[in-house]
């Protein structure tokens, strides 16, 4: 019996011995397969202290059974370590997520470090040759080519107000809504149009898209929707339609031309160029009547900001049957209201609230704030996705994010 003890005690003290130096593994046995993927990818592999000079994804076989020490090492995420207890006859697969170290993966420009002329940012949109356009809270409008802003207002240009509400990039047109009507710049030219040149109702307008027909659509504060076909101008409001309010919100086209017009307050109208259909939180399952965003995805999926500081909103989807509400109580959606939605490059949806950014993929959300990264603030007012897969923000100035485009 106290050899058998004695024997014991022997081989636990060689088990802990070789902790130190490195688990221990039990060589003999039917051989073993881990398969290890990293997300991203090309992440290199130490096994048990040895550099195995191999990335991820990769399939480490012919292992023994024991203990093992793995660790993922890719630049600018942290290192990532598992420790694996490994069978006999086993093919098995780990699944890693590399955390991302915020300070390679965010920047900041505001007044204290870069030319932008404002920290006060209204819209961004990204357009199709890498530039991105800023609205901002009184300073007109920006252009940010990577290096160099280049501010276009009232007293260089043709807005006629420094007030941007909205961006709309039509090919190489940038149109803008203003506090004093709506403006199109080619990269040379202004034009803009206003109760000065056309018979429309409110020179305050709020949003601004172009159909697949090729007409624009102006949302305004207290007039209605504007529709303009480049000459001619209609009006449609709270009394000659089936529109809610004639404060409008948001606006959007889906993929069969229908036009999605938000208001605030009244909800959602639909309009196909001859019918109206009204959704609102009394007459569906519509979150919040209040309405701050609308976007159509790939899918054919229509999805809606809402929400003010004193009545909670959030995210809808609606998928042409059914609404599915998202909210910060019932869901990991960080705020009370949906201020802008952007799509990625895949199938992924951005969206900035009053305290944070989400990505919801699928049924997967991903949190950012300003205790997670790099944001200088939580309220973030707009969003937009370049062609690069970049996320570009408007937080206490102009936020650029670069990671997470898996």
């Amino acid at each position: 019996m106290k050899n058998i003890l004695l024997a014991c005690s022997l081989l636990l003290l060689c088990l802990l011995n070789a902790c130190e130096d490195g688990p221990p593994v039990l060589p003999g046995l039917i051989k073993s397969k881990i398969a290890l993927i990293t997300i991203p990818d090309s992440s290199s592999i130490k096994l048990n202290h040895s550099e195995l000079n191999v990335l991820t994804p990769y399939v480490i076989d012919d292992l023994d059974p024991g203990f093992y020490k793995i660790d993922l090492i890719n630049p600018f995420y942290y290192d990532s370590t598992i420790y694996y207890i490994l069978n006999r006859n086993v093919n098995d697969t780990i699944l890693i997520e590399m955390k991302e170290i915020p300070a390679y993966w965010w920047k900041t420009y505001n007044t204290s470090n870069s030319q932008i002329p404002t920290n006060s940012i209204t819209r961004i949109k990204a357009d199709n040759t890498y530039n991105i356009w800023i609205g901002t809270a009184g300073s007109g409008l920006l252009n940010f080519d990577g290096s160099n802003f280049t501010v276009y207002n009232k007293s260089n240009s043709g807005i006629q107000n420094d007030f941007i509400n909205d961006i709309y990039i039509d090919n190489n047109n940038t149109w803008v809504a203003t506090g004093k009507g709506f403006s199109k710049f080619d990269g040379a030219n202004w034009i803009t149009y206003n109760s000065d040149n056309l018979n429309i109702p409110d020179d305050y307008t709020t949003t601004i898209i172009k159909d697949l027909n090729g007409i624009f659509w102006i949302g305004t504060l207290n007039g209605g929707l504007i529709k303009f076909d480049g000459v001619e101008v209609t009006v449609y409001n709270y009394s000659n339609s089936g529109i809610p309010s004639d404060y409008i919100s948001a606006l959007a086209i889906d993929h069969s031309n229908l036009l999605w017009i938000g208001t605030r307050g009244e909800g959602i109208a639909t309009f196909d160029g001859e019918n109206w259909n009204v959704y609102n939180s009394f007459s569906s399952e519509l979150i919040n009547s209040y309405i701050t965003k609308i976007i159509g995805d790939r899918e054919g999926n229509i999805w809606i900001g809402s929400g003010t500081e004193t009545l909670p909103g959030g995210l809808t989807k609606y998928d042409g049957t059914d609404f599915t509400d998202y909210n910060y109580s019932q869901s990991e959606l960080p705020g009370s209201i949906v201020t802008d939605i952007a799509l990625d490059l895949k199938e992924g949806i951005w969206i900035s609230t009053n305290n944070g950014v989400a990505k919801l993929e699928g049924q997967r959300w991903r949190i950012y704030n300003a205790s997670n990264s790099l944001l200088p603030a939580n309220n973030i007012n707009s969003i937009t996705v370049d062609l690069n897969g970049d996320k570009w923000m408007s937080c206490g100035g102009l936020v650029k994010y670069w990671g997470q485009t898996e």
